[in-house]
C-alpha cells in the first residue's frame, strides 16, 4: 500500500510553502504585467514582480520563479529582498528542488534578521525546518524547529506555537514515533480550534487520523477523517479534502473493503484536481489502481496506474510497476507483466543500493565526525597539561626565589623534589591518557562484534525460513497441474518474495517483528506454520494448551526465532510430509514439541548448525533447555523447555 502519511509530514508549514489555486487570477495578472511595463521606479517594479510571481504560481511555476528572479535584480533592500527569497524558497520546493530551497529559505530568513523582524525570521525558520525533513535530515530538522518554538514561548504566540508543533509531530511520525506526533498534534489542534483557524485545522485532523490508523486505532482514524471531511466541505478547501479522503480510502482498503475505498479514492482525486500544479495525485492513482486489482478489474486498475506513471518522480516509480506487473498478470498478459517485473526488480535494487550508500555515508561521516571531536579533545587536553605544568614551573621559581632569599642552604634541595613531582604528575596524566584511549577502543570493538554477530542472527532467523519455504513453491510450480493451480502457486511464491523483501528492509531499518509485538506468540506460529503449509508439500498443525496470557515480549521473540528455525530445518532436511508444533504451559514453565515424520537423523553425530547454535544461545540468556530425540527413518522430534513467570 502506498502510504499518503509519508508525503504529509510537517504538513501545516509544508501547506503554507504553496499558493493553492485562486480562481480567476488571470486578469489580476494581465492588469500588474501592464502596470509593470509602464513603470519606472525600479522598487516599485520590484514589488510589481513580486506579486505576480505569488499570483502565478498555482499556473506556471517556471514563469512565476522568472517573475521573481526579474524582482531581484531590481532592488538591494533587505525587507523587500526577504519576501523575494522567501517566494523562490516556496516555488523551489514546489518544484521538489529542496537543496535550492533550502537555500533560498536561509537568504530570507538572514535578510529579515538584518531589519530585525524576528517574529517573520522565526515563521520562515519554519520552512527552513519543512526542507529538511523533506531531506530526511531529522536531527537538523528538530533542531530548528526547536529554536522556532522557543522564540514564540517566549513571545506567547499560541498560533505560530502550534505550527510548530505539528512540525514536531511531522519529525516523530517520520521516525515512527505515533504516541509523541499524536500528542503534539492534538495539542496544536486544540490552539487551531479555541482560535477558530479553520484552514489550519483542516490540514491537521487528517494528519491525526493517518497516525491513529498508525496506532491500529481505526476508530479515532475514521472521526478524524469524518471530522476533516465536513470541515473540508464547509471551507471548499480541496488539499484537505484530498488528504482525508485518501486516508479513507487507504483505511478501508486495509480493511478489506475494496469497493468503499475506490469511492473515498475517487473523491481524493476529484478534489486534488481542484487543486491544479499544486496537487499529488501520483499516491492516490497508484491507491485506486491497487483497489481495482483487489476487485478482479485489472483493465480499470491499468487505466489509473497508467495515469499516475505519466506523473510519477522517480521514488514513486516503484509501486506502480510493481502494481502494474499483478494488473497485467490477471489480464493473462505474460510479456506486460514480465516488462514492469523487470522495470520493478531493477528499480527495487537502485533503491536499494542508494540507500545502502546513504547509510555507509552517514557511518562514515559519523567516524570522520567522531574521530575529529577525539582529536580536539585530545589537543585540549595536552594544552591544559602544557599550562598546568606552566603555572606549577612559574610558581615554583617564585617560591624558589623566595625560599632562597630565607634559606639558601635548602635551595637545592627542595628543587630537587619539585622537579619529581612534576615530572610524576606528567607521567600519571600519561598513563591515564592510555588507559582511556584501551578503553575507547575495546568498547567500539566489542560494539562492532555485537552488531555483526545481531545481524548475522537476523538474516539467518528472519530470511532463512521464507527462502525455504519460497523454494518450495518454485519445486512445486508444475504446469501439469493445471492453470489455475499453477497461477494459484505463482501468486503466492510472488506474495512471498514481497515478503521476502520487506524482511530485508526491515533488517536494514532495525525493525523489530511487529506481527509478533501485536498478536502474540501462538498467532506469530500459526502464521509461519500456515506460510509453509500453503506449498502443499508439508502440512503443520500447531496445537497451544494454556497460554491465557501474554509472555514477556523478549521472550516470545526468542521462542518465537526458535520455533521457526526448527521448521525451517524440517523443510530443509528432513523429507517430511507432516509436522506438530504444540505449545503448552504448566504453572511457571513453558514446554515446546516440534515433532515431524522426516527422514530423521543422528543427533549425537550431527554438529549443530548455526541455527541450532542461536536457538541454543537464546535458551541459555532463558535458563531454558534443548532435548533432540531422533534416529534414521523415524523422524525427529525437538524438545524445548523455559521457566517463565
Amino acid at each position: 500500500m502506498y502510504l499518503f502519511l509519508n508525503r504529509a509530514l510537517v504538513i501545516v508549514t509544508l501547506s503554507c510553502l504553496l499558493r493553492f489555486p485562486c480562481y480567476g487570477q488571470q486578469p489580476k495578472i494581465d492588469s500588474l504585467l501592464n502596470l509593470v511595463s509602464q513603470e519606472e521606479n525600479g522598487r516599485i517594479k520590484s514589488k510589481i514582480y513580486l506579486q505576480l510571481s505569488e499570483l502565478s504560481t498555482s499556473l506556471d511555476l517556471k514563469k512565476s520563479l522568472h517573475y521573481a528572479n526579474e524582482a531581484t535584480k531590481l532592488t538591494d533592500e533587505d525587507e523587500i529582498l526577504a519576501d523575494i527569497w522567501d517566494q523562490k524558497g516556496r516555488l523551489f520546493f514546489a518544484s521538489n528542488k529542496m537543496d535550492n530551497a533550502l537555500e533560498s529559505f536561509q537568504r530570507a530568513k538572514a535578510y529579515k534578521e538584518n531589519v530585525s523582524l524576528y517574529k517573520d525570521a522565526a515563521r520562515i525558520n519554519n520552512r527552513v525546518g519543512a526542507v529538511l525533513v523533506r531531506l530526511k535530515n531529522y536531527e537538523r530538522a528538530l533542531s530548528t524547529f526547536l529554536e522556532s518554538m522557543d522564540f514564540f514561548e517566549k513571545e506567547n504566540d499560541q498560533v505560530n506555537l502550534a505550527i510548530c508543533y505539528n512540525n514536531m509531530a511531522g519529525i516523530f511520525a517520520a521516525t515512527a514515533d505515533f504516541p509523541k506526533a499524536v500528542k503534539y498534534n492534538e495539542q496544536a489542534l486544540e490552539i487551531f480550534k479555541k482560535n477558530e483557524l479553520k484552514e489550519y485545522a483542516i490540514i491537521t485532523l487528517p494528519s491525526l487520523a493517518g497516525q491513529y490508523l498508525k496506532l491500529n486505532d481505526t476508530t479515532k482514524a475514521i472521526a478524524y477523517n469524518l471530522e476533516a471531511e465536513q470541515l473540508g466541505l464547509e471551507l471548499k478547501h480541496y488539499y484537505g479534502l484530498g488528504i482525508a479522503y485518501n486516508n479513507l480510502g487507504q483505511l478501508y482498503f486495509e480493511k478489506n473493503d475494496p469497493h468503499l475505498a475506490v469511492t473515498y479514492y475517487e473523491k481524493s482525486i476529484a478534489a486534488k484536481q481542484h487543486l491544479g500544479a499544486g496537487a499529488n495525485l501520483v499516491p492516490t492513482y497508484n491507491n485506486l489502481g491497487q483497489s481495482y486489482i483487489a476487485l478482479n478489474q485489472p483493465e480499470q486498475a491499468i487505466y489509473y496506474l497508467k495515469k499516475g506513471l505519466q506523473m510519477a518522480k522517480s521514488e514513486e516509480l516503484l509501486a506502480i510497476y510493481s502494481n502494474l506487473t499483478k494488473a497485467y498478470m490477471s489480464l493473462n498478459k505474460k510479456d506486460s507483466a514480465a516488462i514492469f517485473f523487470e522495470l520493478t526488480g531493477q528499480y527495487r535494487d537502485s533503491v536499494f543500493s542508494i540507500e545502502k550508500q546513504q547509510v555507509m555515508d552517514e557511518l562514515m561521516t559519523k567516524y570522520e565526525t567522531e574521530k575529529k571531536e577525539k582529536e580536539i579533545i585530545e589537543l585540549a587536553a595536552q594544552k591544559r597539561s602544557s599550562q598546568y605544568i606552566l603555572y606549577g614551573v612559574l610558581g615554583l621559581l617564585l617560591a624558589t626565589i623566595l625560599l632562597a632569599l630565607l634559606v639558601m642552604k635548602n635551595f637545592q634541595k627542595k628543587k630537587l623534589i619539585a622537579q619529581q613531582s612534576e615530572e610524576l604528575k606528567k607521567q600519571q596524566i600519561e598513563q591515564l591518557l592510555k588507559e582511556q584511549e584501551i578503553t575507547g577502543i575495546d568498547a567500539m570493538l566489542k560494539g562492532q562484534e555485537t552488531e555483526r554477530k545481531k545481524i548475522a542472527e537476523e538474516l539467518h532467523d528472519s530470511l532463512g525460513s521464507s527462502l525455504s519455504t519460497l523454494k518450495l513453491y518454485i519445486n512445486n510450480l508444475d504446469h501439469g497441474q493445471g492453470a489455475e493451480v499453477f497461477q494459484n502457486h505463482l501468486t503466492k511464491a510472488e506474495k512471498l518474495l514481497d515478503e521476502t523483501y520487506q524482511q530485508v528492509r526491515k533488517i536494514a531499518h532495525n525493525k523489530s517483528a511487529g506481527v509478533l509485538m501485536n498478536k502474540g506468540l501462538v498467532p506469530a506460529v500459526r502464521a509461519t506454520a500456515n506460510k509453509i503449509s500453503a506449498a502443499k508439500k508439508l502440512q503443520i498443525e500447531v496445537i497451544d494448551v494454556g497460554l491465557s496470557e501474554r509472555l514477556e515480549n523478549s521472550v516470545e521473540i526468542a521462542i518465537f526465532r526458535s520455533i521457526q528455525e526448527l521448521l525451517s530445518n524440517v523443510v530443509k532436511y528432513s523429507d517430511a510430509s507432516e509436522a506438530i508444533v504444540q505449545i503448552t504451559q504448566h504453572d511457571d514453565a513453558l514446554n515446546i514439541v516440534v515433532e515431524d515424520n522426516g527422514k530423521g537423523f543422528q543427533p549425537e553425530k550431527t554438529p549443530y548448525g548455526m541455527g541450532l547454535t542461536n536457538i541454543q544461545n537464546r535458551l541459555d540468556k532463558l535458563n531454558g533447555q534443548m532435548n533432540i530425540d531422533s534416529s534414521p527413518g523415524n523422524g525427529a522430534t525437538v524438545i524445548i523447555n523455559v521457566p517463565v513467570t
